[in-house]
């Protein structure tokens, strides 16, 4: 934290009001230079940022606790973001004569309000020049024998540094020793980064739980500390879910989780929030629903021991194949707290608590630990209660100054916010008057193991406290408060309503599935890590948009696939495909209504579509009249009668007379074939006689056969008693050839 002297101007602002007067004197001289026509038509110059600043921090040793006997030691470190190296400053350490009264100095000392404050010097140094882009420090030791810090009374000291025109301011706590410790509890979470999926990926928890990884940090961070954990459950149900799947690294981390011996309760799944979800009606929180649809049972041959819970498992769909853990042997996270809950910082009223107060009973009654922020007259009661219903108070300021350090990478920026934690824990047991106080780590995300781990030490070693669980530190006589009432994130509220109007849908659309949960349980799992509190402004918004639109692809993920159709007969099928893009088979049942009767449909056709495939359908149509054009309406229904998909329109064009047309067609070619064969026939067989006469009538003629000469060499052919055979006859032979009676010769 920086500030100016006393007495002195912020150099800051006089750097930027020289730095805006070069820059109108320069835009004067311009305007003046060109001409006005060209002034109107050239857009004015963009201005050069301002070169950015030196900063300086103030970290005393130990988190600035000066025990008796010790020496005090401080570092300051300038850090120089600028282009151009620092000259040398004189660097002077200064320290209170005495303590702050009350926790108002304190908070203006460490917003940079020195007035009013006696400081003396107690060690001068020189800060060599610092390079662009670095940072320099210095240090400083003062002996415990020095007799500016020997036999300081307890309290909460101021100390500063100052470096050129520069300040940091800070404290140095020195404890009471004999005072009797107070109890001092420590909430931190277990969570990770916003995410819009249901669950955490197998290679994204490789990546949480390996030895360097965010998670791990977290367990090494509360490892051996009486810190309470605020445990999302989404963890270790993202981790048993893969069952032998699952990476090494994150069963080993579950089994460690589990086996520590620290205080805890659950946060909502997907430390989902929970003002949101009150202010936008519903009466009770959303929980997990299923988580089926993450599960594998080839993961689940052999059983992974990673639960403290020994619920009853899911019975096997069918015999011999392994059961599958049920949900709440997937969200154990072991001994807990139950019905405790921690909205996000400043967002919960009376409003909110009452709602949640519903959810405990007799035996567990609810807990809702609200920030001293939200508190009207500004009371820190641990023990506090809004309505009867018990309201556990952490200080919001020490959570405020934690939460910083947790996620600050910088060692002297972690010291000096650690400083100021400490300084106000001692202030707040003053006016707690020995009652136990209740602090947090709020959440967040990319937080070194270094940083979560030098906090959680500072808060939970702090002087004249002893850290202790939750539930130590509630229970007692309850101080009735009035939180105000935080205006709602209109925005948020919004998104609420519209991320459970959405699923409602889901649900109807769902009953297509034989299990409905795989897909219901899903969509309330991505829901719920859309409600993150980690999630805020414009990736919010852009989160839940994208998921409301893949909600709309899912209700769009089953449909029908038709073509207006042509019935040439008098039945036919109508032959449509149903889509089905879901992983897991449907069962629908296709609706078809014509808009006339002249058709006949069946009305139902019940179908089981196969998943990620296309599925052909017959549904029998029978034509009433010859000709006609008429439209069925087709639409899917779930069994249960939700509709589903948008609803297809099939025009069907009816030419039922054409069957007969062409059976008299076929019979009037078999029948013109027939006859034009017969008629070949005949036609062939009178031509053939035709041939056969003609060759009758015509006499037959023997071949000439000629000698070599060429003369006729026809042989000669002679009767029995030597003749030419050709030799005219006369006598009975002759009238014998010629058919007529033989003559007879006369005698004489």
């Amino acid at each position: 934290m920086t500030s100016p002297p006393p007495g002195s101007s912020d150099p800051r602002r006089s750097r930027t009001r020289r730095l805006l007067a070069t820059l109108a004197s320069v835009a004067l001289s311009v305007g003046l230079a060109v001409p006005a026509a060209a002034a109107t038509s050239t857009p004015a110059p963009t201005p050069t940022a301002a070169p950015a600043e030196p900063s300086l921090a103030l970290s005393p040793v130990s988190n600035g606790v000066l025990r008796p006997g010790e020496s005090l030691g401080a570092t300051a470190t300038l850090q120089n973001p600028g282009s151009s190296a620092t000259d040398p400053v004189p660097v002077a350490f200064r320290l209170g004569t005495a303590p702050l009264r009350d926790r108002s100095a304190l908070d203006r000392w460490l917003d940079g309000d020195t007035a009013g404050v006696s400081v003396a010097e107690v060690g001068a140094t020189t800060l060599g020049a610092v390079s662009s882009d670095d940072q320099g420090s210095v240090s400083l030791n003062v002996p415990a024998t020095d007799p500016v810090i020997a036999g300081r009374a307890p309290g909460v000291y101021p100390l500063s540094v100052q470096a050129g025109d520069l300040v940091a301011t800070s404290v140095v706590v020195v404890p009471d020793t004999a005072a009797a410790a107070s109890g001092l509890a420590v909430v931190f979470p277990i969570t990770v980064g916003v995410r819009r999926e249901g669950l955490l990926t197998a290679s994204e928890l490789a990546d949480l739980t390996a030895v360097d990884g965010p998670l791990t940090a977290q367990l090494d961070a509360v490892d051996g500390t009486a810190a309470t954990l605020a445990v999302d459950p989404a963890i270790p149900a993202a981790i048993r879910v893969l069952g032998t799947s699952a990476p090494p690294t994150a069963i080993s981390w579950l089994q460690r989780l589990l086996a520590l011996p620290n205080a805890r309760f659950a946060l909502q799944f997907g430390d989902a929030d929970l003002s949101a979800q009150i202010n936008a009606g519903l009466a009770t929180p959303l929980e997990p629903i299923s988580l089926l649809t993450y599960m594998s049972a080839a993961d689940f041959s052999t059983p992974v021991t990673t639960s403290t819970a020994s619920p009853t498992p899911t019975p096997s769909p069918s015999s011999g194949a392994p059961s599958l853990p049920d949900l709440a042997t997937l969200l154990d996270i072991g001994p807990a707290t139950a019905n405790v809950y921690w909205p996000a910082t400043g967002s919960a009223g009376p409003g909110v608590v009452g709602a949640l107060a519903a959810s405990g009973d007799a035996d567990q009654p609810a807990r809702i630990l609200l920030p001293s922020s939200s508190v009207s007259d500004g009371t820190v009661p641990v023990d506090a209660s809004v309505g009867g219903v018990s309201t556990p108070v952490y200080d919001a300021d020490v959570t405020a100054a934690l939460t910083r350090a947790a996620g600050e990478n910088d060692v002297t920026r972690r010291g000096s916010d650690l400083a100021a934690a400490v300084g106000m824990l001692a202030l707040a047991r003053a006016d707690a008057g020995g009652r136990p106080i209740l602090v947090a780590v709020d959440r967040g995300t990319d937080r070194a193991r270094a940083s979560l781990r030098a906090t959680l030490a500072a808060a939970t070693t702090a002087p004249g406290f002893a850290a202790v669980p939750l539930d130590d530190v509630v229970g007692g006589a309850a101080s009735a408060i009035s939180p105000a009432e935080p205006e709602a994130d209109a925005a948020r509220v919004a998104e609420v309503t519209q991320l459970v109007s959405d699923e409602a849908v889901i649900d109807r659309f769902a009953t297509v599935l034989e299990q409905p949960e795989l897909l219901t349980g899903r969509e309330r799992a991505e829901m719920l890590q859309l409600l993150g509190t980690s999630w805020s402004g414009d990736a919010a918004r852009e989160a839940v948009a994208a998921h409301r639109s893949e909600t709309q692809e899912t209700l769009q993920s089953v449909g029908i696939l038709s073509s207006d159709f042509r019935l040439v007969s008098s039945s036919a099928p109508l032959r449509p495909w149903i889509r089905n893009d879901l992983p897991w088979p449907v069962s629908v049942v296709l609706v078809a209504r014509p808009d006339d009767v002249r058709l006949r449909v069946q009305e139902q056709t019940p179908i089981e579509a196969q998943a990620d495939a296309n599925t052909r359908v017959e549904v029998p149509v029978e034509a009433r009249v010859a000709n006609g054009e008429v439209s069925v309406a087709l639409q899917l229904y779930s069994p249960t009668g939700e509709p589903i998909g948008d609803p297809q329109g099939v025009d069907v064009e009816v030419r039922a007379e054409w069957e007969n047309i062409g059976l008299i067609v076929i019979i009037l070619l078999v029948i013109g074939f027939i006859g034009i064969g017969v008629a070949r026939t005949v036609g062939r067989r009178r031509a053939l006689r035709r041939e056969v006469a003609a060759a009758l009538e015509t006499p037959l003629t023997e071949p000439e056969v000629r000698d070599a000469a060429g003369a006729s060499a026809e042989p000669e052919v002679r009767d029995a008693a030597g003749a030419p055979a050709d030799a005219p006859i006369d006598g009975p032979r002759a009238d014998a050839d010629r058919g007529a009676e033989p003559r007879q010769e006369e005698r004489p």
